[in-house]
């Protein structure tokens, strides 16, 4: 198969998209589910959750010099910080992590997301694989992809956001879900404007990506204190001061097709971020 980040033909079974080394750091600490919407994948019964004894992993076609690339600039740099920030135990000391070290982590959730949701992306467990609903993207954006291969640094289309989750389980949850609703699609002359965006948890961690090319975000939850952003512009984080957010408090939804606008009717539109108090017919298609 040929490699997802250049022409070259890739090698072996790729680049895992979950690293071995976080796979091996969850070694003994099974069984494992796999959830889709907070739903776990059962057997035949319908019943009986799937499990597995070692954490589940997906991979993508990848050449030698392209995985090298992503290991020296993604993988490496982010280990320490992700084996300071996963919490093990109720009683975990959540660290303050520097300007550097969210951008790393920016990096390496953008790999997770973008590759695991990657058309050609082959997933350990069968029942995901086998998933005509799995979430995968149905386009792949060049410039999606382009930094990992160069080793340059994410565009600022994208924004990645960091909450902290209860690790003790899952709690319920009866409050209203709050949306900031992005359009699928913006013709602005003749560039074509895709939106998308992806959640996915790791232990006591949930990430959300995404990709809103020239429109800014206001969100609620980072105003509030409750989410911090990783990206477009990282700073120091103090996870200590960020409390458990329920991943249904708030959700990016896309939708509403494609919207036909002027360069300057763009230009205007985008002067208000998306948010959940404006009205997304309003916003997307005009009064």
């Amino acid at each position: 198969m040929t490699c997802v980040l250049c022409p070259n033909q890739s090698k072996g079974v790729g680049e895992h998209v979950w690293p071995l080394w976080l796979i091996q750091d969850f070694h003994g600490q099974g069984p494992f589910t796999t959830n889709k919407a907070g739903v776990a994948y059962t057997k035949r019964d319908g019943v009986t959750p799937v499990t597995a004894v070692a954490l589940p992993g997906v991979h993508v076609p990848m050449c030698e010099p392209c995985n090298s690339e992503l290991n020296r600039s993604i993988e490496e740099p982010v280990k320490p910080v992700i084996r300071a920030l996963l919490p093990w135990s109720s009683n975990h000391a959540w660290p303050t992590i520097t300007a550097d070290e969210a951008a790393a982590l920016a990096r390496w959730f953008l790999k997770i997301g973008l590759l695991a949701g990657h058309p050609d992306a082959v997933h350990d467990n069968p029942h995901v694989q086998r998933d005509e609903d799995f979430p995968r993207f149905e386009r792949v954006e060049p410039a999606w992809l382009d930094w990992m291969r160069t080793g340059s640094a994410p565009p600022a289309d994208f924004s990645v956001y960091i909450a902290k989750r209860d690790v003790m389980g899952e709690q319920h949850w009866e409050g209203d879900t709050q949306r900031i609703f992005l359009p699928t699609r913006i013709m602005v002359g003749d560039r074509e404007l895709g939106f998308a965006t992806r959640s996915f948890g790791l232990r006591g961690l949930d990430v959300t990506m995404v990709w809103h090319p020239g429109w800014p975000i206001l969100h609620p939850l980072e105003e509030a204190g409750r989410v911090a952003a990783l990206w477009p512009d990282p700073a120091p984080i103090d996870f200590t001061k960020l409390p458990d957010v329920h991943p249904r408090e708030f959700s990016f939804t896309v939708g509403f097709g494609t919207r036909m606008m002027s360069e300057a009717g763009f230009e205007a539109a985008t002067q208000e971020p998306l948010s959940v108090t404006t009205d997304p017919f309003v916003q997307f298609f005009g009064d």
